[in-house]
């Protein structure tokens, strides 16, 4: 992937952030943001999205990089269930 297309991933991660988190109980806004990006972005789009969370130029907001570290939690867990079934 590149360049381009992960900053429009963080553009867009910020984004939603910013609509589900205003006015709203900081945890519960991260797990709203997390739930979003779970149920509408596809799984490359997830995948690059917790990429970005370990360059230090990646310009997440706060609440988009604490959704995205929840994100990246319950990608690993999903794939370790996936990994111990098969």
């Amino acid at each position: 992937m590149s360049l381009q297309h992960d900053t429009h991933l963080v553009r867009m991660a910020n984004q939603i952030a910013a609509n589900l988190g205003g006015g709203r109980d900081e945890a519960q806004a991260v797990a709203n943001i997390c739930r979003h990006l779970e149920t509408f972005w596809a799984r490359p789009m997830k995948r690059r999205l917790v990429a970005c969370l370990e360059q230090d130029d990646a310009e997440l907001t706060p609440l988009a990089r604490r959704a995205a570290r929840q994100l990246a939690e319950r990608l690993a867990e999903r794939e370790k269930r996936e990994a111990d079934q098969a």
